[in-house]
């Protein structure tokens, strides 16, 4: 029978007495998987053996007892011995009559109350003993290794998640093994372990190389003040709006270029069901989407990534702290026990899905266990049951869960394109010159568009990513008292997402894909791996906290700065008078406080052409012009002034207006945007820590330079868009912006040499190094091995503008 929701000693033990033994059984069962004081297991796990034995389940009733007789407590493994004797006895009595010395069951069986916390000035306000008995003495934590890791077998490729290359998939691996962490006299009691994950990388534990403070814990904390949630409502609810709008914008734009397409063939027809309106139909399968979300994640991630269960037990005996914050937790907040979960990776992954709090789901990788320490565990989890306790997790289910789909016929389709090919080069080599360039180029133009797809229906979740992290993480700091366990729990994340891109040489499919559910967005990781002894944490991470147009150049990010949040969390450390774990400066206001409106707008005005391209600028500065001469239009029309009626009816020719002001944007900053570059102002080999340290640096700011390392990155049809390029130098990782002379829809046409065809080689970069919410350099020069790859930012841009003029030109004549 399946385990209760809620179980519980007390009811099992009536539940026995009263000879309802079903339903002892399925509270007896829920403890002995829930709860983590081992006396409360030895009694649940005697009160199965006798609910067994009279329900009429002897074997299971033996089982129960074969395993008690291994406990490492005498007097349970002498209990354990005598009962099992009678059990496997000739003439046993009734079932009904034997109580295998528990006569006296529901005395012998009692409730345990765990051993400090009574009495403990913390419990009853937060519901939740620190770990850390003595947090103003803290202690170095050890070093953890990732545990044992076995390999797949060659050939085997059926369960190997997207982050493993076609290379790997086709190679030898030989198996290897990474020491086993060893476990500190405080979870020596837990007997479970963990169990053996598979993964087809042993990725080494990042380096830290920087010296932690191991700034202490509040011993006895005063609550915070509380939260006001109305914001974080309304943003859920906006987003789950423009989530709608734009998948269903995506949908009727497939349909009806579809139907476009088919009408012009000869011998097909139009689809008449392409016609139709699809709301209904989207919200039906929204609806069946949002129902099935858990057990759909559970099985993408099982199938892709390698997904096992994990025991609370377990966990605890990893974390001793998570296990306790983890039901104590969920009793203060009267929600269910989360079902937990383990991925095999060494990238520190954790993740929190579900419909409903008792279908919600924590799910961590075991190089998140392995390299942090137990409060910071502690920490991480107590953010994801925050997620749980809000409700924010639901919408972001379902917006992950759907946007999985375009982003696995991307990777899916990528790797059947590459194994079609390579088979028609074996099958066919004197036809392979014109048979593999069709089927790398069908493949590969879907596969970009069903990655355009993710990417594009991924937007309208990017506040609501934003905004629920501020909230979790106010949950943990209340909840453990711990601002500056979950300080160095974030930036050891962050140092095992860029230890995981380089040793992986790529960024995973799990990074990407989950990146919206994650507690560190992959991209803002990389900017710490520029950190060194000479260049701290506090250096790179104050841009985040001062620079004035930060507000704005976080709209296209998944994730808030790094270090403000960091420095929200100094804050609360300031509030309880403890140390910082990090020396940052106080979150400055975006425009001061005394700022007239016109400064705010000119502010808005400055920033705008400052995120990663001016395209955004000029659309926002011509759609507000349309705006406002139709408004000027509507206005004439109520005062009669005959002459301006016009523009609020003149539809091509307000539409002209957005042509032609985004072409003039672009044609004002593209010289300032792509300076040109000589070889007397280029910077050769700069320090990444310092080039980034600069907090009043914005992307417009370009700084000409020219660097050398490797290139990182996917291979083949998974990086025909050149999204995925990150280039690992001797002082850190940048990523690559490459553009062909049309831009995005140029790199679906042939090439010579593609900057993808470059990856794992060294290569020599010349370009404009920006800093904005994630550093970026946009190439203009690629070589390696005598091959060049030349980007054309500044000449596609230069069309494009040429272009929007020429169309809001022809617009206004043909008006």
């Amino acid at each position: 029978m399946a385990s209760v929701p809620n179980p519980s000693l007390d009811t099992g033990l009536a539940a026995l007495k009263q000879g309802n033994y079903p339903i002892a059984i399925a509270h007896f069962e829920g403890v002995c998987e829930t709860e983590i004081d081992d006396s409360l297991i030895v009694r649940a796990s005697k009160g199965l053996v006798m609910a067994y034995y009279r329900s009429g389940d002897p074997e299971k009733a033996i089982a129960r007892c074969q395993s008690l007789a291994k406990h490492i407590d005498p007097k349970v493994r002498e209990w354990a011995t005598s009962t099992l004797s009678n059990l496997t006895g000739e003439n046993l009595p009734s079932p009904r009559a034997k109580n295998f010395g528990l006569s006296n069951a529901p005395q012998d069986l009692e409730t345990f109350e765990p051993e400090g916390q009574a009495n403990n000035p913390n419990s009853a306000s937060t519901g939740f003993v620190a770990f850390n008995p003595t947090p103003s003495t803290p202690k170095t934590p050890p070093r953890r290794t990732p545990s044992k890791i076995k390999q797949p077998l060659t050939g085997s490729t059926k369960n190997l998640p997207p982050n493993s290359t076609t290379q790997d998939r086709q190679s030898n691996i030989t198996p290897t093994e990474a020491p086993i962490p060893e476990r500190s006299e405080s979870v020596a009691e837990y007997p479970t372990q963990l169990p053996t994950p598979d993964s087809p990388r042993a990725t080494p534990q990042p380096a830290l190389f920087t010296q932690w403070r191991n700034s202490g814990r509040a011993k006895d904390w005063r609550p915070l003040k509380p939260l006001k949630f109305i914001r974080l409502w309304a943003v859920e609810i906006l987003s789950a709006i423009a989530f709608f709008w734009v998948l269903r914008f995506v949908v009727e734009f497939a349909m009806r270029q579809t139907n476009i397409i088919l009408v012009k063939l000869p011998i097909f027809s139009p689809i008449q069901l392409f016609y139709r309106n699809p709301t209904p139909a989207l919200l039906i399968i929204l609806g069946i989407l949002l129902i099935a979300s858990p057990w759909l994640i559970d099985l993408l991630l099982k199938r892709f990534y390698g997904l096992e269960p994990l025991r609370l037990s377990q966990l605890s005996s990893r974390s001793p702290e998570a296990g306790k914050v983890i039901q104590s937790l969920c009793r203060k907040r009267r929600i269910p026990l989360p079902k937990l979960g383990i991925l095999p990776t060494n990238a520190p992954v954790a993740l929190t899905y579900g419909n409903l709090p008792r279908t919600a789901r924590i799910v961590v990788s075991e190089g998140l266990l392995a390299q942090l320490a137990d409060d910071e565990i502690a920490t991480i989890y107590t953010t994801q049951l925050g997620h749980i306790v809000h409700r924010d997790f639901i919408l972001m289910s379902l917006g992950v869960l759907f946007i999985q789909l375009p982003y696995m016929v991307y990777w899916l389709l990528t790797q059947s394109g590459e194994r079609l090919a390579n088979l028609a080069r074996n099958k066919f080599p004197s036809a392979q010159q014109i048979l593999v360039p069709i089927i790398l180029g069908i493949t590969g133009v879907i596969a970009s568009v069903s990655y355009g797809i993710y990417w594009l229906l991924q937007l309208p979740l990017l506040w609501f990513s934003r905004a629920r992290v501020y909230y979790s993480d106010r949950l943990a700091v209340e909840t453990t008292g711990n601002p500056n366990g979950m300080t160095r729990a974030l930036l050891k994340i962050a140092l095992g997402i860029t230890q995981d891109i380089q040793t992986t040489r790529l960024t995973s499919g799990l990074l990407e894909s989950f990146n919206l559910m994650q507690p560190v967005g992959y991209r803002q990781a990389i900017i710490l791996s520029s950190c060194s002894p000479l260049t701290p944490f506090e250096d790179v991470l104050t841009w985040d906290c001062t620079n004035r147009y930060r507000d704005w150049l976080i709209l296209s990010t998944s994730h808030p700065l790094l270090g403000e949040r960091l420095a929200m969390l100094a804050r609360y450390a300031q509030l309880w008078k403890l140390e910082t774990e990090l020396d940052l400066p106080a979150i400055a206001p975006a425009t001061p406080n005394n700022a007239a409106l016109v400064s705010k707008l000119t502010n808005i005005f400055k920033a705008l052409p400052l995120l990663q391209s001016t395209l955004l600028a000029g659309l926002v500065l011509g759609s507000l012009l349309r705006a406002i001469l139709w408004v000027i239009g509507k206005i004439s029309d109520q005062l009669n002034v005959w002459q301006l009626i016009w523009l609020h009816n003149a539809g091509p020719f307000l539409n002209a207006c957005i042509m032609i002001v985004f072409s003039l944007c672009l044609f004002t900053w593209i010289n300032r945007y792509f300076p040109d570059i000589k070889p007397a102002a280029v910077r050769n080999e700069p320090d990444l820590g310092e080039s980034f340290a600069n907090p009043a640096t914005v992307p417009a700011d370009s700084q000409p330079l020219q660097l050398t390392g490797n290139l990182l990155g996917r291979r083949g049809l998974l990086n025909w868009l050149g999204q995925d390029l990150i280039l690992q130098t001797s002082t850190g990782l940048v990523r690559l912006h490459y553009s062909s002379y049309l831009g995005p829809f140029g790199n679906l046409f042939p090439q010579r040499t593609r900057p993808s065809d470059l990856v794992d080689q060294q290569v020599t970069v010349t370009g404009w190094l920006r800093r904005g919410a994630t550093p970026w350099l946009d190439v203009e020069t690629l070589r390696a091995s005598g091959k060049v790859v030349q980007a054309q930012y500044p000449i596609w841009l230069t069309l494009l503008a040429f272009v929007a003029a020429i169309w809001g030109a022809y617009s206004i004549w043909e008006a």
